[in-house]
């Protein structure tokens, strides 16, 4: 009698777009999805689909999940409403047996531009955000100085790309 080797575990990888553009850590995307998996399936589907946040960038993530449970995924994606307690929806674009085909669709990040800005006669680097957070570096003597900036500093805030 001969023995077969144990066969290999078939995924399959779920593009999907947080809205509106936020961004968050795989861990605190992993805990959302997991919840809402569990909460619409119980234990035993979550098990079973055993969701993995393999890669994200940006606003774009990669989750992967055991082949023939992607429709419970895709579920449990569309039914999140909060990550870490702030709104935001998780919608899949797209399904993919590898995590290659998915890279091709996920457009450049372009979730943050460089410039400068005058700040009371100071010029620092900025980094401005999508969401909206600005980050002020000042040049000192030996290596960049965040600036912090107060409510009036930002009436007076101009910067060019």
């Amino acid at each position: 009698m001969r023995l077969r080797p144990s066969m290999r575990e078939n995924f399959r990888y779920i593009l999907a777009v947080i809205t509106p553009g936020l961004t968050f850590e795989p861990r605190d995307l992993y805990k959302a999805i997991a919840e809402s998996v569990m909460s619409l399936y119980g234990d035993s589907i979550a098990a079973q689909v055993w969701p993995s946040v393999m890669k994200v960038e940006g606003s774009f993530v990669i989750i992967r999940c055991r082949r023939g449970t992607e429709h419970y995924l895709e579920t449990a994606l569309s039914a999140i409403s909060f990550i870490q307690e702030i709104p935001a929806g998780v919608r899949p674009i797209r399904t993919s047996g590898t995590i290659r085909t998915l890279r091709e669709k996920i457009q450049p990040c372009t979730d943050k531009r460089d410039g400068k800005a005058v700040v009371s006669g100071i010029t620092c680097d900025v980094v401005v955000y999508m969401q909206g957070r600005i980050d002020l570096k000042e040049k000192g003597i030996y290596h960049e100085i965040p600036r912090y900036i107060t409510k009036e500093d930002t009436e007076d805030l101009y910067y060019d790309e």
